[in-house]
């Protein structure tokens, strides 16, 4: 029973319902921006909390998409049984929740599995002490095991097989094509219960008995209702082209035409239903009418035009049904499908063989990936297919399963969630919540079927089913947002092409109490007219989107233009970080980058690629293959002409001649001993380098990878030179990711530098790549540069969509195989001595599936972008002859939702917002007579824009004045300027910026008095590299990692409240669980540490101040004396009020070798520091510190400097 809502509750009645119903198994179809995310919470709190029946928290079983997602509905839980505790303090059942929260199964699906295989590892093959293996590793396993079963593979008995296969699918060159194609078949595999049954299905579907006919194949209805329904959308067209003649000034004549068209395709649709054998027969002797000739005077020459194009496009679906499916004769298919069903059994038991090995290795190592966590807790949960005792006792122990994002699992992850559920759907106690219209993740291999199923067996009303709750009321955009979505898709999104009806259910429901105000959707059309010369710069249309978006956003920000905050009845001025820029993907990334800094517009975005192609990663790589094997003459040159040794090319060639034939190694060895024709300059760099190279080798094989790196910095101060260059810091990122990735590779089972290498090349020939380093953080005020996906849960005052115009990626279309959850492999029939591609049958039906998904698929990515934004919305896309494009919009169907031959053949976003765009009536006037107008309340804003248009303004060169050309005048400039003496040298000497860090450095070296204990080395001796133990080869974090780690608790910590030693480390664990600290961090923190510094005088003051800042970055010109100024850059920890004045407070984590005269020494050291950050903060905030304090966690002690 549900109870009564009461009048002042905020919640919708769906939403209500969503939280209080039970009894049956429940799907939410929550919608963008339908509080899903309160109502989950608020259901698990009501559930703990319900006084008739109260659960336990331990009791349900909470999965979540992510990590932060569990983590955040944790503490949100957290936070809940905090307050019902406060309000009745005396109840057990409320603080037994409170101290079991940090047990509650709130987590990934994986971190489920995880746990269930560590209890029972004892039932499976593996050993008990098994860590995950991260991604980098298990790579590199993937890839031996491949090359080791196609090298067996290829020395076998049945070698031909395999050969054959490979000419079928592989180039001359090499089988990477092969390894591909093995890795992304054991991929599909694995998301199925059954991964060796599913692969033994795949070559049934080629094994075509002799006799059997075309109609007789399993996928062959499936292929018939897709050429259904392409012959019935041109028999619609042609009804509507024959209505057109019909209209006042209509080409009549044509109307028989189109008649005699519809029946030659309903004698097609027939013969279909007849037999493939009459489809072909047809096919083969399909003739078109010849048009009726329409004459000038006779009608409307507009109305003529558009029924020509209606019958042009009849021609053009029903020839290429034809051309795809009829051009060979069904023996011929028949046979082809035959002649591939070994090259498939073949495959299927490469696969497993790979399968086999690869679980073997893991084992071996005491591995498992995430893919093994879940098919290892199937194995436990799981007998014989149905539920084990262990899953039995997970059914007792769990009152309810609770999954968000249902929308994006897969079958594998549904039959785990099935085992560990009670009941069927009409009585069981699982709570699913998602929208279909945000699953982006098919490419991952989730299935949006699992709960386009159930949305249509569930009911809203009856008892005997699962129970299905539509939540589409909108708490976070404008009316206007929500209005202009539902138009577009309204007309694009069905169940054949989007795979669900946007219906009435499906409409956004506004209910953020904005202020009116009219901001329409706007729609920008970049056309780059056509012309003979070449355009100038030859601007891409990338860049001619960023540029128009960065002078939008200028606009935007010059203007004023404020946000506001629909439920505090607050607004405030836009700022950089309220904006975002979409894109489908990163690939023009580099272009918006290029505009907004030329802009002036601060912008953050994580870019996908480019980060092996930068140069001082190049550099680096090149020196590291030097290290491995010198003999390498490319890289060799490569580096030797590196800045920091510098030879030219004349140097190089002299080089090369001291030994023509050997390599280039030698060649520099002989031309070092020969002495004779060498700048001395040249030698001393080649004898230094010579050397150095042989101590990096030594470290190489001595020490580890991450410390040999960063050994070649520090010996070629290579990377105080690339902070020199243009583009500094991020050079410098790219330098310091290089470090970090060899750290995150040593963390594997693998070791060195050569596998580093080989595994790099590898991920290089498949085409991977990473992302160049962050210089900049998203948390700044800037504009952020993101993809679709990455957005998906975010939430931006101002939303632009660029790209709108270019075609979706159809690269998968023109490989010779596709893969298809329900049909395994499809593949093209190939001839291996000719190597020509034909598309078999197979093919044809699973390509046409995946073009539908992918549709569909992309359709969401568009609802997903579009469903960001809270108050304005921008879409961008760039165009070419406008004319055509609008024509190809024009539709006369009168029908609220547009044609499925026009929804279907899109090859862009563009394709499906100009048509929907085009027949708003806001349209008019930038798209006239665009066909049927179907009037709507929302806003849209179409603008035209001429690319000439975002030209930078012309310097007018004709106002320059002439230059003196006489001798005198040039003699006395160059005299003058040879004689220049630069009156500021000593500020030259200094760096114009400096962080409070290098100043505070700087004063103490000069120091005569400094304190023994702090006084480093002024010679350090030069240890002897001795091999690392195997019990030290673990990688532990340094002094400064851990004093990071503890500024970072400090900055997040409570300071409303003493926290005890249990909420301490439940609180490390929201951090880790936050992605601000690691595991490794959260443990080097010593939560005894903490817990003092609570019970410190500094804590007493901190909890009683009311106004904290924490974190305060600033910028600050000071004084150097000279009447010049130093940028200085700092962080201060932290700032507090007390009643008279404000106390200035930095962390420390050092630990010294005496605590005697800790405070005189603690002076000294930071005296510097802490002055100018006083200095600084007293001149930008304007507020007078009356105390600086130290904090020093090591000592818990606290210092007045």
């Amino acid at each position: 029973m549900i109870p009564t809502k009461p009048t002042d509750a905020t919640w919708t009645d769906e939403q209500w319902q969503a939280i209080w119903a039970k009894g049956r198994d429940m799907l939410v179809s929550a919608a963008a921006g339908s509080g899903k995310t309160a109502v989950l919470i608020n259901r698990m709190i009501e559930k703990v909390l319900d006084e008739e029946n109260p659960i336990s928290v331990d009791e349900l079983l909470v999965v979540t998409f992510t990590n932060a997602s569990a983590a955040e509905m944790r503490h949100r839980m957290s936070d809940a049984l905090e307050k019902a505790v406060a309000a009745d303090p005396k109840s057990k059942h409320l603080r037994k929740q409170l101290r079991l929260i940090n047990k509650a199964q709130i987590s990934t699906l994986h971190s489920f599995c995880l746990q269930v295989v560590k209890q029972y590892a004892y039932l499976l093959e593996i050993d008990p002490g098994f860590r995950i293996a991260n991604e980098t590793e298990a790579a590199l396993l993937r890839d031996d095991v491949l090359e080791a079963v196609l090298e067996e593979a290829y020395e076998s008995e049945n070698a031909d097989a395999v050969y054959r296969l490979a000419d079928s699918f592989t180039t001359d060159r090499s089988d990477q094509a092969m390894e591909v194609l093995l890795n992304r078949l054991y991929d599909y595999s694995r998301v199925h219960p059954q991964p060796d049954k599913w692969l033994e299905q795949v070559p049934t579907l080629y094994d075509v008995p002799l006799g059997m006919a075309i109609d007789d194949l399993p996928f062959i209805s499936d292929l018939k209702m897709t050429i259904h329904h392409a012959l019935e959308e041109a028999l619609q067209l042609t009804e509507e082209g024959r209505l057109l003649t019909l209209e006042p000034e209509g080409p009549e004549v044509l109307g028989v035409t189109f008649d005699l068209d519809a029946d030659l395709i309903r004698t097609a649709i027939a013969s279909l239903d007849t037999s493939w054998e009459s489809a072909y027969a047809i096919a083969k002797s399909f003739r078109w009418p010849k048009a009726a000739t329409v004459r000038k005077d006779s009608c409307n020459p507009e109305l003529a035009q558009e029924a020509k194009k209606l019958r042009n496009d009849v021609k053009k679906i029903v020839n290429g049904v034809f051309e795809a499916y009829f051009t060979r004769t069904p023996d011929r298919l028949l046979d082809e499908m035959r002649e591939m069903a070994p090259l498939m059994a073949t495959l299927v038991t490469l696969t497993k063989r790979f399968a086999e090995q690869y679980k073997a290795l893991k084992i071996d190592r005491a591995l498992v990936d995430f893919s093994d966590l879940e098919h290892y807790a199937l194995q436990i949960l799981s007998d014989d297919g149905k539920p084990s005792a262990i899953a039995e006792e997970y059914r007792k122990l769990f009152k309810e399963v609770l999954v968000d994002e249902y929308q994006d699992t897969n079958m594998l992850q549904e039959t785990i969630l099935q085992l560990v559920k009670s009941g069927g759907e009409a009585d069981g106690n699982l709570f699913m919540v998602g929208d279909v219209k945000q699953s982006i993740y098919r490419f991952r291999l989730a299935e949006p079927m699992l709960f386009l199923g159930k949305y249509a067996r569930f009911r809203s009303d009856a008892d005997k089913q699962g129970l299905k709750i539509d939540l589409n009321a909108n708490f976070r955009s404008r009316k206007e947002i929500l209005d202009g979505t539902n138009y577009v898709f309204s007309q694009i999104m069905g169940e054949r092409v989007g795979e669900i009806d946007y219906d009435e259910a499906a409409a956004l429901k506004p209910q953020a109490p904005y202020p009116e105000m009219d901001t329409p959707i706007e729609l920008a059309l970049i056309h780059e007219p056509e012309t003979e010369e070449e355009p100038d710069d030859d601007f891409a249309k990338s860049q001619w989107e960023a540029r128009y978006i960065a002078r939008k956003i200028r606009q935007l920000m010059d203007r004023e233009t404020f946000v506001h905050d629909p439920w505090k009845n607050e607004k405030r001025p836009l700022e950089y970080s309220d904006i975002v820029v979409l894109m489908r993907s990163m690939t023009w990334s580099g272009d918006f980058v290029d505009e907004f800094k030329a802009a002036g517009i601060p912008l953050y975005a994580e870019l996908q690629g480019g980060y092996f192609d930068a140069l001082e990663v190049m550099l680096m790589m090149n020196t590291l293959r030097v290290i491995d094997n010198p003999y390498q003459d490319i890289p060799l040159a490569s580096v030797l002409r590196a800045p920091f040794i510098g030879l030219k090319e004349n140097e190089l060639a002299e080089i090369r001649l001291a030994a023509p034939q050997a390599s280039f190694y030698e060649a520099m060895k002989v031309f070092i001993r020969s002495g004779t024709g060498i700048d001395p300059a040249a030698a001393e760099k080649l004898q230094r380098f010579t050397l150095q190279l042989e101590d990096w080798r030594n470290l190489a094989r001595r020490g580890s990878l991450a410390e040999l790196i960063w050994q070649v910095y520090l010996d070629t101060n290579y990377y105080q030179m690339v902070g020199a260059m243009s583009n500094g810091k991020q050079r410098q990122a790219n330098l310091r990711a290089l470090h970090d990735r060899a750290l995150e590779y040593e963390k594997t089972s693998f070791r060195g530098l050569f596998r580093f290498l080989r595994f790099i090349d590898r991920m290089r020939e498949r085409g991977d790549d990473l992302g160049t380093a962050k210089s900049l953080s998203e948390k700044e005020n800037v504009v952020r540069l993101m993809t679709v996906h990455k957005s998906k849960g975010l939430e931006f005052p101002v939303v632009f969509f660029a790209g709108t115009g270019r075609q979706f990626n159809e690269m998968d279309f023109k490989k010779s195989y596709l893969f298809d959850q329900q049909y395994g492999l499809a593949v093209k029939a190939v001839n291996p001595e000719t190597r020509i591609e034909y598309t078999s049958l197979p093919f044809l039906a699973v390509k046409e599936t995946k073009q539908l998904q992918m549709k569909a698929e992309e359709m969401r990515v568009l609802y997903v972008a579009m469903t960001r934004a809270k108050e304005r919305l921008f879409l961008t896309a760039s165009i070419k002859e406008p004319d055509k494009l609008f024509a190809k919009w024009r539709t006369s169907s009168s029908d609220v939702r547009l044609p499925d031959f026009m929804r279907s053949r899109a090859k862009g976003y563009l394709d499906w917002i100009g048509p929907a765009v085009s027949r708003h009536p806001d349209s008019a006037e930038t798209l006239p007579g665009n066909g049927h107008v179907l009037p709507h309340h929302s806003r849209f804003k179409v603008e035209l824009i001429e690319s000439t248009d975002l030209l930078p303004a012309q310097v007018d060169l004709g106002d320059l004045e002439e230059r003196s050309d006489t001798e005198h005048d040039y003699a006395a400039e160059v005299k003058e300027r040879f004689d220049f003496r630069y009156p500021h040298q000593q500020a030259v000497e200094k760096r114009s910026k400096q962080s409070v860090t290098e100043i505070k450095r700087l004063q103490m070296l000069q120091r005569q008095d400094e304190p023994e204990s702090f006084i480093q080395p002024a010679v350090t001796e030069k240890r002897k590299l001795l091999h690392r133990p195997d019990f030290m080869q673990e990688q532990r974090l340094s002094a400064a990692d851990i004093g990071t780690a503890v500024h970072a608790v400090m900055q997040h910590i409570p300071l409303d409240r003493k926290l005890d030693k249990s909420e301490i480390e439940e609180f490390l664990d929201t951090l880790v669980g936050m992605e601000i600290l690691t595991k490794e961090e959260s443990n080097a923190v010593k939560v005894s540490e903490i817990e003092s510094f609570y019970a410190s005088e500094t804590a007493r003051r901190l909890l009683l101040s009311n106004n904290v800042k924490r974190e305060v970055p600033f910028t600050y010109a000071k004084e150097d004396g000279d009447g010049d100024y130093q940028i200085i850059q700092g962080i201060v920890d932290c700032l507090f009020e007390e009643e008279d004045g404000w106390v200035l407070l930095d962390y420390k984590t050092d630990r010294t070798r005496s605590l005697m005269n800790m405070e005189a020494e603690m002076a000294a050291r930071y005296e510097v520091q802490l002055s100018v950050y006083q200095e600084a903060v007293e001149s930008i905030l304007r507020i007078p510190i009356k105390e600086r304090l130290l904090y020093l966690f090591a000592a818990e002690k606290e210092v007045k400097i």
